[in-house]
């Protein structure tokens, strides 16, 4: 059964995909309005000392390493007609040798995520396509440095087909999969999920919507069906936009070893937007039935202001999350300033545990001159047990620096980072600080048509 269910979501992607072929004739008829809204990138390379001091109790352990390395981040939006790109990614490679033992090690990051999407209001087809790779921690807890996280990446497709019963309203069907890589139990979890949703339009700024869909996901362990059906009410707004929605979902686990389990909860959303051209403010209130590998043909757009560091996979579980986060330029007139505090209950609907998951971030940057900026970036991640009220287990990240510009596009800055590991399990806490001198080359194009 499990092949062929997969076989009929991929066959109907296939056959949704195929009407992209009216893309580029489309695009082609909008060339002229072809816009870059924003692509900055830099590449840098830098070196740095190290130095981590571990709390046995009785003993501190402590090491210095130097290093040297090479970083790079690309950011942007790109229209083209009706096809739109959006990217935020972040790398490094760095080669440090540990001074007592004289032990060489090489350690790599990388996060971020990417997401295409072709929609023409005149064609009935819509495509698109996602990449997300993120550091999971899962059962190895908080560590100071996010390199020694297992990486996972996670590839995602998807296409729908529109209807037209009436001026105001419109029937879509659609199919969307999900695909994780990663090394041992982060590898070929994979998804697929078929919905429908009429909308209706409500006003000229509103309208409602019946959803509907089916998930199937496949883990190591287990097999997993979830239903969902919601009702979903939107509006835009001079200041932002306003989205609702509440609803039912009910799961069936079938686990390898035989056996299973029902469940069901009462879900739904609530989302705020405002924006302005010097801030944005966003709140969302969500709750859901679902699993990490669930979550890969969900189609959720990614949060690009606000992406995760590091990441837990989960089962399946009730999850209730709040988020909520504000960027502004009115500080000041030459600061910049971002803000954003999340907070998560998730239970179990296999082993029946609570867990709290909570995080945070400030960042502050200020334009001393022409040439010259300071910064300052403070990011929080923390566990909590079963009622939430006390913390198993923190991290904090402090990031300050200073750069000048010596000519167009190239910098020169200095570093210093600071971790703090702090925890109340079987494990020591964990100091980190490193100094990094850096030398960058980059590029910004905003606006450009």
């Amino acid at each position: 059964m499990v092949n062929i269910r997969l076989f009929g979501v991929r066959k109907a992607l296939m056959l949704l995909g195929a009407g992209w072929v009216m893309a580029p004739a489309a695009a082609a008829a909008q060339g002229l309005e072809d816009q870059i809204r924003s692509i900055t990138g830099t590449g840098s390379v830098f070196t740095s000392v190290t130095h981590t001091e571990v709390d046995r109790g009785s003993s501190t352990d402590s090491t210095t390493e130097p290093s040297l390395g090479v970083s790079g981040n690309v950011a942007g939006e790109l229209n083209s007609g009706a096809n739109n790109l959006q990217l935020q990614y972040g790398g490094s490679l760095e080669t440090s040798r540990d001074l007592p033992s004289g032990d060489q090690t090489e350690n790599s990051a990388i996060r971020g995520a990417a997401r295409f999407t072709y929609f023409d209001p005149t064609q009935p087809v819509d495509f698109n396509l996602g990449h997300t790779v993120q550091s999971v921690r899962n059962n190895t807890g908080f560590v100071v440095d996010p390199a020694n996280y297992d990486t996972r990446n996670e590839l995602t497709a998807g296409a729908g087909v529109r209807v037209y019963p009436g001026e105001l309203s419109y029937l879509r069907l659609s199919a969307q999969a999900g695909q994780s890589f990663g090394g041992g139990t982060l590898n070929d979890d994979r998804s697929e999920t078929l919905s429908g949703q009429f909308v209706r339009r409500l006003d000229e700024r509103s309208e409602g919507s019946l959803n509907a869909s089916r998930s199937w996901s496949e883990t190591t362990d287990y097999d997993l069906t979830i239903d969902t059906v919601q009702v979903v009410y939107q509006r835009r707004t001079e200041s932002g936009f306003l989205r609702g929605g509440v609803g039912q979902s009910q799961g069936t686990t079938e686990f390898r070893d035989g056996g299973d389990i029902d469940s069901d909860a009462v879900t739904g959303f609530l989302e705020r937007g405002w924006q302005t051209d010097e801030a944005t403010t966003r709140f969302r209130y969500e709750r859901r039935l679902s699993d990490s590998a669930a979550e890969l043909s969900l189609n959720e757009q990614p949060v690009f202001g606000f992406l995760e560091d590091t990441v837990r996979t989960h089962d399946l579980v009730v999850s209730d999350s709040v988020l909520v986060s504000h960027d502004t330029r009115n500080l000041c007139d030459a600061c910049t300033f971002g803000v954003g505090l999340e907070a998560s209950v998730l239970e179990s609907e296999l082993i029946g545990a609570t867990t709290h998951e909570y995080r945070g971030r400030i960042g502050l940057g200020i334009q001393l001159t022409g040439i010259e900026r300071v910064y300052f970036d403070y990011d929080w991640q923390a566990d909590a047990g079963e009622n939430g009220d006390v913390i198993q287990e923190q991290v904090h990240r402090f990031t300050m620096g200073w750069s000048r510009l010596l000519a167009e596009n190239t910098t020169f800055g200095v570093e210093l980072f600071q971790s703090y590991l702090n925890s109340r399990l079987d494990r020591p806490d964990e100091d980190e600080y490193a100094l990094r001198f850096v030398l960058t080359r980059g590029f910004s194009l905003q606006g450009v048509r």
